[in-house]
């Protein structure tokens, strides 16, 4: 795999200097209500919430980086070594000349945000990584590095419906992934086009979101991919497109439409749902494949089994008919099937054929125990596994929020604790 940004840890260290109580700023802007930023340290992340009110994004980018580095007083500099360590001279500058050819279609008020933020750092315009500065561009890579070199795997799995003890949605969401330090839960408030985002400290874009109408999406990694030349086209970024959908569309096949328009510098999935449902968006960029939904009904490739009328799952390779190319099923799909099917002989409260929320806890959370050595990653198959670094579970009815962020330690723990977030997009302090 190709080295990613590693945020270090020396960032949770200083984390741990924060207080229970929110610490808040305010932005000046001088007429209207102003935005404010909370920020709250919870154990394994930062819980994060921002108020738009009459204030700008490049004055909440502004802001918000403020009172990270009041927080954080090594932010900054961490970064920057992250970066510097994560790849030779050559290909840093490489990527900072190829991100110029995908900010363009960055919509602007991302750009401002990103700006913003990038205003409160020491690097200004000047690319020099290790110096101990964020420069602007180096801040576009944290938010663009995924459309530069994906990889990674990931999985998500819901049930709906009659599948359901509470006939509503549920949903898991693994991110596979390098460790990562900087995990941060956001709750962003900007009146219709407000909407939550776990992700990274400074992350703009949107890899697992969902908005106030509980529409959530999820990227995943898909093979077939190819790298393509980023130069010769007007590339757009699918994580910052992720967040534009969501913060302007209110239902499902709105955002599955829009995501399914536009052109992207990898083949991918996005997981997504609604209260009601989900379903599995296969953007596949080879010649020959399909951009389209896959439902839990939908007519599958050659070998390929999944047989439930009211789930869905996603794992690292297109299922449907017109895009697998063979080549064998990943095992966590089977495991996935196995444990899906053995919760619905077997429910907790003797709701036999449905799934309690606990019990798609116990699915997202499999790994093989029998072996009294066994660890997250043992063995083949498992959904939960060494590179784990969290779980999202979520109810969109209800904006219910549960999440588990991997510890410190080089090794994923042998049990995941969750944390619940309170959600409201309401303008007040939860």
């Amino acid at each position: 795999m190709k080295k990613v940004l590693r945020p270090r840890i020396v960032l949770l260290l200083v984390a741990g200097m924060l207080s229970t109580q929110a610490c808040r700023a305010l932005a000046d802007t001088g007429s209207g209500l102003p935005g404010t930023v909370d920020i709250r340290w919870n154990g394994h992340f930062v819980e994060v919430i921002k108020e738009f009110n009459d204030s700008t994004h490049r004055e909440m980018g502004s802001l918000y980086t403020q009172e990270l580095l009041r927080l954080f007083p090594s932010l900054e500099t961490d970064y920057d070594a992250s970066i510097a360590s994560s790849m030779d001279r050559q290909t840093y500058d490489d990527r900072m000349k190829t991100l110029q050819y995908l900010k363009p279609q960055v919509p602007e008020e991302y750009r401002e945000e990103i700006e913003g933020m990038a205003s409160s750092f020491s690097g200004g315009t000047q690319n020099v990584p290790g110096d101990g500065k964020l420069s602007i561009d180096e801040l576009y890579y944290v938010n663009l590095y995924i459309d530069l070199i994906m990889a990674g795997a990931c999985s998500a799995i819901s049930v709906y419906g009659p599948l359901s003890s509470s006939g509503k949605n549920i949903v898991a969401r693994l991110v596979d992934w390098y460790p990562r330090r900087d995990n941060a839960v956001f709750t962003i408030r900007n009146g219709k086009r407000s909407f939550g985002n776990i992700g990274r400290l400074l992350s703009v874009m949107a890899g697992t979101a969902f908005n106030e109408d509980g529409v959530f999406a999820a990227l995943l990694a898909a093979d077939p991919t190819r790298p393509v030349d980023v130069k010769s086209g007007p590339y757009r970024s699918v994580t910052m497109d992720i967040r534009y959908a969501l913060e302007n569309f209110s239902n499902l096949e709105e955002v599955a439409d829009f995501l399914r328009s536009q052109k992207y510098t990898f083949s991918h999935q996005v997981f997504l749902a609604d209260a009601e449902k989900s379903a599995v968006l296969e953007n596949n960029f080879l010649e020959g494949g399909m951009r389209a939904l896959r439902h839990a009904n939908s007519e599958l490739g050659d070998g390929v089994d999944w047989g439930f009328s009211h789930a869905a799952a996603a794992v690292n390779t297109f299922f449907l008919a017109g895009n697998y190319r063979g080549g064998g099923v990943d095992p966590r799909w089977i495991q996935i099937r196995n444990q899906l099917a053995g919760k619905l002989r077997n429910s907790e409260r003797g709701e036999v054929g449905q799934v309690t929320f606990n019990e798609l806890k116990e699915i997202a959370t499999y790994y093989h125990r029998g072996d009294p050595g066994n660890s997250p990653g043992s063995s083949t198959g498992d959904i939960y596994n060494s590179m784990t670094q969290h779980i999202v579970l979520f109810e969109p009815d209800t904006l219910h929020l549960e999440v588990f962020f991997r510890a410190a330690s080089p090794l994923p723990g042998r049990h995941s604790a969750f944390t619940a977030i309170p959600i409201s997009f309401s303008h007040s302090r939860d």
